[in-house]
C-alpha cells in the first residue's frame, strides 16, 4: 500500500510531546521526510529517535519559534536538507493559568508570541518555499482550540490568542489560494496529553477546586463525557495535509466531543 507522503517534507512544530509528536508520528507513518521543532533541546532529540523508527529521514530542530532570527535560521536548515516544503503543521503553543486582572503584560505577550507570531512568521516561510517550489496543493495547518470559540475563567490570553489565530487562518487562506495552498486549523477540545494535566493543576487553583474536581466539571460539560486523544486530533490534521482536502481552506474545524454546542 502505497504512502500518500513519501517524498514529501512536513514540519511539525511544538512536536516534542503531545498532538504535535502525533502528528509527527502520522506524518512518517504516510513516509514523509519529518522536521521535528520545539524549544526543548533533548526533548526534540529524543522525540526524533522515536520517529525515526518508522524509517523516514528526521530533522530536529531546537528552535523558538517566537523569533523571527531562529526560524529564519530554522529554515536555511531545513531547505539545505530537503528542498521543498510540502506541509507545515503549526501545533507548539501555551498558556497562563491565571484571572486577567492577575496577569502582567509580559505573560499576556510571551502567550501571543508563541500562540500567533509564530504562526504568521512560519506561514509566510512555508508559503513563500512552497511557492518558490512550485508545490501543488501545499498545506497549512495549526492547532487552534476550542477557547477560541468559548471563553474561559482563567485563560485569557489563550482564548484570545486562539480567536486571533481563527482570523489569522481565514486571512492566509485568501491569500494563497491562488497558489494552491490550503490553510487551515482544528480546534480540540479537552485532550489528554501532559499540557493539559499541567493546565488542570495550575487552573484548578484559580477555580478553587481540587483538580480531579475540576476535571470531573469539565468532563460534565462535555457531552462525550471524556478526553480526546492526541491520536484523534493528529488523525483529522494527518486529513487536511492530504489530497483529499485540497478544496478545504480557511476552515477552523472543532473536535471537541461536541462541547461547543451545549
Amino acid at each position: 500500500m502505497s504512502k500518500f507522503l513519501s517524498g514529501k517534507t512536513c514540519i511539525v512544530t511544538g512536536a516534542a510531546r503531545g498532538i504535535g509528536k502525533a502528528v509527527a508520528v502520522k506524518y512518517a507513518q504516510q513516509g514523509a521526510n519529518v522536521v521535528i521543532i520545539d524549544l526543548n533541546k533533548e526533548a526534540i532529540e529524543a522525540a526524533a529517535q522515536d520517529i525515526e523508527s518508522y524509517g523516514v529521514s528526521v530533522l530536529p530542530l531546537a528552535v523558538n519559534v517566537a523569533s523571527a532570527q531562529e526560524l529564519n535560521a530554522a529554515f536555511d536548515k531545513i531547505e539545505s536538507a530537503y528542498g521543498t516544503v510540502d506541509v507545515l503543521a503549526n501545533c507548539a503553543g501555551i498558556s497562563v493559568s491565571k484571572l486577567l486582572a492577575d496577569l502582567s503584560e509580559e505573560e499576556w505577550e510571551r502567550v501571543f508570541n508563541v500562540n500567533l507570531k509564530s504562526i504568521f512568521l512560519l506561514n509566510n516561510l512555508a508559503a513563500k518555499n512552497m511557492i518558490k517550489n512550485g508545490v501543488k496543493n501545499g498545506k497549512i495547518v495549526s492547532i487552534s482550540s476550542q477557547a477560541s470559540k468559548i471563553g474561559e475563567v482563567g485563560n485569557g490570553p489563550y482564548c484570545a490568542s486562539k480567536a486571533a489565530l481563527n482570523s489569522l487562518t481565514q486571512v492566509f487562506a485568501l491569500e494563497l489560494a491562488e497558489h494552491g495552498i490550503s490553510v487551515n486549523s482544528v480546534c480540540p477540545g479537552y485532550v489528554d496529553t501532559e499540557m493539559l494535566r499541567e493546565v488542570l493543576q495550575k487552573r484548578s487553583v484559580v477555580e478553587g477546586k481540587a483538580p480531579d474536581e475540576y476535571e470531573k466539571q469539565l468532563m460534565a460539560q462535555v457531552p462525550m463525557k471524556r478526553l480526546a486523544s492526541a491520536e484523534e486530533i493528529a488523525e483529522f490534521m494527518l486529513f487536511l495535509s492530504s489530497e483529499g482536502a485540497n478544496y478545504i481552506t480557511g476552515t477552523s474545524m472543532t473536535i471537541a466531543g461536541g462541547k461547543t454546542i451545549i
